[in-house]
């Protein structure tokens, strides 16, 4: 029987732990897909010049909104910039717990 567990655990997909947007993301949580697009390529632009990527589930959702200001400074992004990628984390987060969005 614990053979048989470790071979479907074996078939999962994987998740990607930086997941593209997606437009079921952009609907639940009520954006426009193309402004998690654009804070997804600012996240992998930008999150990993001065430190490693954080995968967006890694962390909690109020860290993100707490640092994030902090990093969009110290990344020179725009407001603009600054609020897609929270909102892409955000997404990606849930994406990454399976959560439910709405």
């Amino acid at each position: 029987m614990l053979g048989a567990m470790f071979v479907l655990v074996g078939c999962s997909a994987p998740v990607d732990p930086v997941p593209p947007a997606t437009p079921e993301m952009a609907e639940a949580l009520g954006v426009e897909e193309a402004q998690l697009v654009r804070g997804r390529a600012a996240y992998m632009e930008n999150c990993n010049r001065c430190h490693e990527r954080v995968p967006p589930g890694e962390l909690d959702p109020e860290y993100w909104r707490g640092i994030i200001p902090h990093m969009a400074k110290n990344a020179k992004l725009s407001s603009s910039e600054q609020t897609d990628v929270l909102v892409y984390l955000m997404a990606a987060h849930g994406t990454v717990h399976d959560l439910d969005l709405e």
